[in-house]
C-alpha cells in the first residue's frame, strides 16, 4: 500500500507542474472501450504514428480493438520529424488520410490555428458515445490540460477547448552509470558547471568499463530540430532562467544567461561525445546509452528507463542510476517536460470510428498494458495505483525506489513554459539551428544567437 500511496502522490503533484489550469470534465464525465455512439461495424481508420515505446505497446493491442468493434486499423509508423512532415501535409491539404494521429500540445497550436484538429469535448461530454467508465477525471489534470487552447497567440494554454487526450509525458534528468562513477571514484555533478568540469577531465582519460570498451562522457539529442532548444538543452537553459520570451514579452534566447549556458552546453558535447554527435536524434541518444557507450545521458531519462532496465534491450539494466537535472548558477532547477497524445483530424470521415480508438486507447485498461510493457510516464491516476506498475517502476534505478524518487522530485520543478504559438516549432527550429552552427564552428555562440533572435523577432 506504500508504494501505491507514493505513486498516486507523484500524479498529484504533477496537477500543478504543467499548466495551472483547473478546468474540469466537458459536460457529463465519459467513458471507455469503444462500444458506443453510431454504426461503425466495417469501418476503417488510418492512424499517424511516431516510433516510441507507446507505439511498440500498442501494436499489439490492436487486434483486441478490431475484435471487439469491427473497425479495421490501419497504421504508419515514422521516425519524429518524418512523421510530423506527413501529418502537416495531410492536415494542411484537407484530404483527412489520417482519421487518428500522434501530436503534443506545441504541434497543436498550429494544427488549431488552422482548424485542422477536431475538438474532443463533445465527444465526452456524449453519453452515447462515451460511457462514465471511461472516467474523464482519472487523468491527471495538468498534463490532460495541456490539450486545452484558447487560440489565442502567446496565451491561453491549459484553458478552452480540448483538442487531444494523454497517453504519457516525459520530462527529464540525468542518467548515469554507478560503476565507472564508482571505478573513476566520482559522484554525481550538482551543478551545469560541475558537469561541465568534470565532462572536461574524463575527456582526456581513455575511460574503459570493466569488458575494456569504451567510455564517453556524455550524450544527449543535438540534432538540428526544435526538440533540442525546447526539450534537452532547454532544459539547462530554463535552468538558466532562459526563455524563448522572458517576461517582459521580449525575445531573449541572446541574453547574456543564454549564452552562457549555450557555450557550456557546446562544449560539454564537442568534448564529452564521439565524432558525429552534432547528428543525435533522442534515438541515437537512447540506444548509445543502452549499448554501454557513456557515463551520463542527458535526456528524458523518465521515458527511456523502461529500455535502460530492460535487459534484453540494454547492456546497462543491472548498471544504471537515475539523478536530478544538474542546478544553475543560482541553486535553482528546472525542466521541460513532454506530452505525446493522440488527436483526430478534423478534415476525417470516420469521426466517430476514430473516436471509439482515442476512446479505447486512452482507456484505463489499455493505458495500463501499455504502461507494464515500457510506456512511461503514466497520465492517469488509476494507472500509478495499479500494483503492477508500482512494482515494475519500484525496483528501477541504483537503489530501490531511487527512480521514483527522481521523477517525483523532478515533477516539481517541471512544466510546460513556451508561449502558445502557431509558428513555436519554427522559432524553435531557428534557435536549434544557431546552437547547431555554434557546436561546428560556423559561428561564434553570440553570433548565431544574436541572429536567430533578430530572425524571430521580425517574425513575431
Amino acid at each position: 500500500m506504500k508504494k501505491q500511496i507514493s505513486l498516486l502522490a507523484i500524479a498529484i503533484l504533477i496537477l500543478s507542474s504543467l499548466v495551472g489550469c483547473g478546468q474540469k470534465a466537458p459536460g457529463n464525465q465519459a467513458s471507455s472501450g469503444g462500444n458506443g455512439g453510431g454504426t461503425t461495424q466495417g469501418e476503417e481508420i488510418n492512424l499517424l504514428l511516431v516510433s516510441h515505446t507507446f507505439v511498440d505497446a500498442l501494436k499489439p493491442l490492436i487486434p483486441e480493438f478490431e475484435k471487439e468493434t469491427g473497425i479495421k486499423v490501419k497504421y504508419e509508423v515514422l521516425a519524429e520529424g518524418p512523421a510530423f512532415e506527413k501529418l502537416l501535409a495531410d492536415l494542411s491539404s484537407n484530404t483527412g488520410i489520417y482519421d487518428v494521429f500522434m501530436t503534443s500540445p506545441i504541434n497543436n497550436w498550429q494544427y488549431v490555428s488552422g482548424g485542422w484538429v477536431e475538438p474532443l469535448d463533445d465527444y465526452i461530454a456524449d453519453k452515447s458515445k462515451t460511457p462514465d467508465s471511461w472516467d474523464f477525471n482519472d487523468f491527471v489534470p495538468g498534463i490532460v490540460n495541456s490539450g486545452r487552447w484558447t487560440g489565442e497567440p502567446l496565451k491561453g494554454v491549459g484553458e478552452g477547448k480540448l483538442y487531444a487526450l494523454p497517453i504519457n509525458y516525459e520530462s527529464y534528468n540525468l542518467a548515469y552509470r554507478p560503476s565507472i562513477l564508482k571505478k573513476y571514484n566520482l559522484e554525481v555533478p550538482k551543478t551545469y558547471e560541475d558537469l561541465g568540469k568534470m565532462v572536461t577531465e574524463l575527456s582526456k582519460l581513455n575511460m574503459t568499463d570493466e569488458n575494456g570498451q569504451k567510455i564517453y562522457p556524455i550524450v544527449t539529442r543535438f540534432d538540428k530540430y526544435w526538440d533540442l532548444t525546447y526539450l534537452t538543452l532547454g532544459t539547462m537553459l530554463q535552468t538558466y532562467g532562459v526563455h524563448l520570451i522572458d517576461d517582459n514579452g521580449e525575445v531573449a534566447i541572446d541574453s547574456p544567461e543564454s549564452i552562457e549556458a549555450t557555450k557550456l552546453f557546446v562544449d560539454m558535447i564537442k568534448q564529452g561525445s564521439p565524432e558525429g554527435a552534432g547528428l543525435f536524434t533522442w534515438y541515437e541518444a537512447l540506444q548509445g546509452f543502452a549499448s554501454g557507450q557513456y557515463l551520463f545521458s542527458l535526456n528524458e531519462a523518465d521515458g527511456f528507463a523502461s529500455t535502460y532496465e530492460n535487459k534484453d534491450q540494454s547492456q546497462v539494466s543491472d548498471d544504471v542510476g537515475y539523478a536530478l537535472t544538474p542546478e544553475g548558477p543560482d541553486g535553482s532547477r528546472s525542466a521541460s517536460i513532454w506530452v505525446w497524445s493522440m488527436g483526430m483530424n478534423s478534415a476525417s470521415k470516420h469521426k466517430d470510428a476514430a473516436w471509439k480508438f482515442l476512446q479505447w486507447t486512452t482507456s484505463r485498461e489499455v493505458m495500463i498494458k501499455t504502461h507494464l510493457s515500457g510506456n512511461m510516464n503514466p497520465v492517469r491516476a488509476s494507472a500509478w495505483e495499479d500494483p503492477k506498475v508500482a512494482a515494475m517502476v519500484q525496483s528501477w534505478g541504483e537503489k530501490e525506489g531511487q527512480y521514483l524518487s527522481v521523477v517525483q522530485e523532478m515533477s516539481k520543478v517541471a512544466g510546460l513554459r513556451l508561449p502558445a504559438h502557431p509558428e513555436i516549432t519554427r522559432f524553435l527550429d531557428i534557435w536549434a539551428e544557431a546552437v547547431q552552427k555554434a557546436y561546428y564552428g560556423q559561428e561564434t555562440v553570440e553570433n548565431a544567437l544574436k541572429d536567430a533572435a533578430d530572425q524571430i523577432r521580425r517574425s513575431l
